[in-house]
């Protein structure tokens, strides 16, 4: 199984994790596939993996968090140029600022994400109703809390709309709670309290891990103003109930402070007190657990920034000669690729294919021995470098053979190269004895231009065509070069 099929399968387990409201095994398993993601060079796919992460933090209650997470995810969208994670991130934004009741700062990045939430090009796409549907109702729970009431109810008017078209009953609660709200604060407290029954039956049946508690807060706070102390208990028990299956002490310190506010209303003081000490517990428990999440945390990713490194060393052990440190026949092959990609995505200047060969190198290799000959390779792999830097890149992969690949094909610009290749070991002054043409270490180089080569497939061609130039050089006495 490659990386991203892991990763892909990984991103599984941890909504399903999520949805069954393991959220710590679910945040665990979120940053496991951001890190094979980001591994395997999917960006987008690890930008909505992480965004997904600040939803998992927001839903236990770490805010600061769930914020690195929404800005890494927006910083890795915008360079991929993400319009959907974009819009993704910049609702969970507006819901952080509406949780805090800072509903102004809300409603701007709720418009910026309705703004991006366009109709897909090709078929639609599941998600968009529902995104629409949870954006509109954002608006209107937001425009709520600033009293601009005439904007609120157009919104719920869009969020209605939306789930209608959508087809689904799942968040019949949120709208339901959304429109009590407005209807509360405009005045129509008797509309309210008509289906008080229908907003606690919504909470007993529809526990969402990604909103419940803001719902849950929201619909007591609604039942406090209301005066509606056992509708308002209800709901309390089966919000304890949820909180106590999922072992979530977030969601337990929330209960508690829920259950204070309640005594509190009915005048238990012995009970409020008992409540406060059993909630200064919950917080020292929640703050052991908090290190504990962040020293594992730490060890995740220290081990995912390991084996991102051994991934690269790795890389770059299939990609390199041993040798001299250059590209291998692997890694020519792939630039050879990109370049041919890049003159397709524009108007490139082409190419040219060049290659450096030691004249008589064997018989050199037989006089002065091993180490001496792999001492040469390595002296004219730093001439090569240092002749085409900033013009292209140099190979070697076997023998004395050196390959070019240069992003040029203007012949003054070749031979001026080929020059200074030539004149550079020249001034090295290295003794060949047995060489046929010089008393001192030459080379034979050939080079073939490519000015609109726009096929992988020619890359074949030009290296059978670059080794017949260069047969036809050393057939007329080598130590020179030829440009075709």
């Amino acid at each position: 199984m490659g990386i991203l099929q892991k990763a892909d399968r990984c991103m599984d387990e941890a909504a399903a994790l999520f949805g069954e409201n393991k959220l710590f095994l679910a945040e665990n398993k979120a940053q496991e596939t951001a890190g094979l993601y980001k591994s395997c060079g999917a960006y987008e796919q690890m930008a909505k993996t992480v965004n997904f992460m600040g939803v998992i933090y927001a839903s236990i209650g770490d805010l600061s968090m769930s914020i690195d997470c929404y800005l890494e995810a927006m910083d890795v969208a915008v360079e991929q140029g993400s319009t959907e994670i974009i819009m993704l991130v910049n609702n969970n934004i507006g819901s952080l600022y509406m949780e805090l009741g800072l509903y102004e700062k809300a409603i701007r990045y709720f418009n910026e994400a309705l703004e991006l939430c366009k109709p897909p090009l090709h078929g639609e796409r599941d998600s968009y109703y529902q995104e629409l549907l949870m954006l509109h109702l954002n608006l209107c729970i937001s425009y709520t809390g600033i009293n601009e009431f005439e904007k609120a109810e157009k919104h719920l008017s869009d969020a209605i709309l939306f789930n209608e078209i959508a087809g689904s009953d799942k968040n019949r609660f949120l709208i339901d709670m959304s429109q009590a709200h407005m209807l509360w604060k405009m005045g129509n407290e008797d509309e309210v309290r008509d289906h008080v029954e229908e907003l606690v039956e919504g909470a007993i049946n529809n526990i969402n891990s990604a909103n419940y508690v803001l719902e849950i807060l929201s619909l007591c706070n609604l039942f406090m103003n209301m005066g509606e102390f056992d509708a308002w208990k209800k709901v309390i028990v089966e919000y304890e109930r949820f909180a106590i299956e999922t072992e979530n002490l977030f969601f337990q310190k929330t209960c508690v402070k829920m259950w204070m506010k309640y005594e509190s209303a009915m005048g238990d003081t012995e009970a409020y007190n008992k409540l406060c000490v059993y909630y200064a517990n919950l917080h020292s428990m929640q703050v052991k657990e908090q290190i504990k999440r962040l020293g594992d945390t730490i060890d995740l990713k220290l081990q995912l920034q390991e084996t991102e490194y051994e991934r690269r060393k790795a890389v770059r052990l299939n990609y390199t000669d041993m040798l001299t440190g250059m590209g291998n026949k692997f890694k020519m092959r792939n630039d050879f690729e990109k370049l041919v990609s890049k003159n397709q995505d524009s108007d490139g200047a082409g190419i040219t294919f060049g290659v450096v060969d030691i004249d008589f190198f064997k018989s050199f290799n037989r006089n002065s021995g091993r180490v001496t000959g792999d001492a040469v390779l390595k002296e004219l792999s730093s001439i090569i470098n240092e002749s085409i830097k900033d013009k292209g890149m140099g190979y070697h992969f076997y023998g004395d053979e050196f390959y070019i690949i240069l992003q040029e094909t203007d012949e003054d610009i070749i031979k001026n190269i080929a020059e200074h290749i030539r004149l550079e070991l020249a001034k090295k002054q290295i003794l060949h004895e047995s060489s046929k043409v010089d008393e001192y270490l030459t080379v034979s180089q050939a080079y073939v231009t490519a000015p609109d080569v726009k096929v992988p497939d020619e890359f074949s061609k030009l290296f059978k065509t670059v080794d017949e130039v260069l047969n036809d050089v050393k057939e007329k006495g080598r130590n020179a070069y030829k440009i075709v």
